[in-house]
C-alpha cells in the first residue's frame, strides 16, 4: 500500500468522532509503518502505533489502542507462561540439563516481571482514562440536566434545547460505550496479573513436594543413610 495516499486524510476513532489529520508516518525496517502522526484541531500531536491505524478511502480510522496494547500483553504472558509450563516438565523429567534450566528460567522469569510491570503500567494508565470519561459522563448529566431548567422556564428555546439534547445523548451513548470497554480490559488485565502473581510459589511448593517424594524414595533404598548424604545424593540425581 501506498501510505503517503493516507496522509492529509481525517481521522476518526470507532465510534466515528472525527480527533483530527494524518499529517505523518514512521516505516520500520520491514516497510511497515511503525508509527503515524495526528494533528488535533487545537494544533497539538497524536502519536499512536502503526497497528492501531486502519486506512479507508475517505478517512483513517484509530482503533482502540489501549484494547491492542492490552491483547498484545495478553498473548506475550500466556507465550512465556507456557515455557515456564514447559520448562519445569522437562526439568522434573530429567530431559534437560540445569544449567540450561537455569539459564532459561531466569530469562523466562525475567521476562514475565517485565509484562507484569508493563501490566502495571496500563492498568493505571487505564484506570486515569476511565476516571476522565465518568467525569465527562457526570458533566454531560449535569449540562442535560441544566438545559431541561432552562428549557422550563424558557430562558432557552426548544429548537436549541433538542439540538443540544440530540448531541449529548449521543456522546452519552459513546461514553458509556467506553467506559464499558474500558472495564472489560481493566478486569483481563488484574485477573492476569493476579494469576500470574501467584505462579512463582506455585512452583516453589511444586519443587519442595518433588525433592520431599525424592528424598522418601531414596529413603527406602538408603535406610542406614544420614539424611544429608541421602539429600546430597537426591540433587545430584536431579542436577543429571
Amino acid at each position: 500500500m501506498d501510505y503517503s495516499k493516507i496522509l492529509g486524510l481525517p481521522v476518526k476513532d470507532i465510534y466515528e468522532r472525527e480527533i483530527g489529520t494524518l499529517v505523518g508516518f514512521e516505516i520500520d525496517s520491514r516497510g511497515t509503518p511503525s508509527n503515524f502522526f495526528i494533528m488535533m484541531p487545537n494544533g497539538s500531536f497524536l502519536k499512536v502505533d502503526g497497528e492501531a491505524v486502519e486506512a479507508g478511502k475517505e478517512y483513517v480510522v484509530l482503533k482502540n489502542f489501549w484494547k491492542i496494547r492490552a491483547e498484545s500483553l495478553i498473548r506475550s504472558i500466556e507465550i512465556t507462561r507456557r515455557r515456564l509450563e514447559a520448562l519445569e516438565k522437562l526439568r522434573q523429567e530429567h530431559q534437560i540439563p540445569t544449567n540450561i534450566y537455569d539459564e532459561l528460567k531466569n530469562t523466562y522469569t525475567k521476562d514475565m516481571n517485565e509484562l507484569n510491570n508493563k501490566i502495571t503500567e496500563l492498568v493505571s494508565e487505564l484506570t486515569k482514562v476511565q476516571e476522565d470519561l465518568k467525569n465527562r459522563l457526570d458533566m454531560m448529566t449535569r449540562i442535560r440536566s441544566i438545559n431541561r431548567v432552562q428549557l422550563s422556564t424558557g430562558e432557552v428555546d426548544e429548537i436549541s434545547y433538542k439540538a443540544a439534547e440530540t448531541m449529548i445523548e449521543s456522546n452519552l451513548d459513546i461514553t458509556l460505550l467506553e467506559i464499558k470497554e474500558t472495564e472489560s480490559i481493566l478486569a483481563r488485565l488484574k485477573n492476569l496479573k493476579q494469576k500470574t502473581s501467584h505462579e512463582p510459589a506455585v512452583s516453589q511448593r511444586s519443587n519442595f513436594i518433588e525433592l520431599l517424594r525424592a528424598l522418601n524414595n531414596n529413603r527406602q533404598q538408603n535406610a542406614d543413610s544420614p539424611l544429608v548424604v541421602r539429600l546430597q545424593s537426591v540433587v545430584q540425581s536431579q542436577q543429571q
